[in-house]
């Protein structure tokens, strides 16, 4: 255990086997932890009331328990079982919070990033016209569309004309 742990007694006399029992019993919980930079513990007897109280300061959290029972030992036991508990929360959360901190933003490997599902609108059916690329480039050019679909007067083939960052034309034909 890195810390020593301060055991103080509130009408009852602290008595050897009574530290050794808190200190075997805090042992396991101070295990979980790395960075405990404190703990005290406060027992307290008043007519049948035994009650622990466990103050445990690690990691910059401060971790609390109280227990009253009939019995010192049980009362003990109960207590620190909760340290544990909350020991084990703040270890998981001090681990979540370094894992995030590691795992970069964008995926490593383009192949695993899945794209999103892509929707499809129909915004008009036609039946293409028969025009000659020239004849094409002109329709473009008069009307605000970015591209155009046509019948290649020359070849009887489904071309695709279309308007280019430079202000040049592109065009998209099958294999002949």
């Amino acid at each position: 255990m890195q810390n020593s742990i301060t055991i103080t007694g509130r009408h009852v006399e602290i008595t050897e086997a009574l530290r050794d029992h808190v200190t075997e019993k805090l042992a396991h919980a101070c295990k979980l932890l790395d960075k405990i930079t404190s703990t005290h513990v406060t027992i307290s007897v008043e007519k049948n009331r035994h009650s622990v109280e466990v103050v445990l300061h690690a990691h910059g959290a401060t971790l609390h328990a109280k227990e009253e029972t009939h019995d010192m030992y049980s009362s003990i036991d109960q207590a620190v079982e909760k340290i544990e508990t909350q020991a084990k929360r703040l270890k998981d959360k001090i681990k979540d919070r370094k894992h995030t901190a590691e795992v970069p933003d964008v995926a490593e490997d383009e192949d695993e990033v899945e794209p999103p599902p892509a929707q499809v609108f129909v915004a008009e059916t036609f039946a293409p016209k028969p025009l000659s690329v020239t004849e094409a480039v002109e329709t473009l050019q008069s009307g605000p569309d970015q591209f155009i679909v046509f019948h290649n007067a020359k070849n009887g083939l489904v071309n695709v004309l279309y308007k280019r960052g430079d202000g040049s034309f592109g065009l998209v034909q099958p294999p002949a």
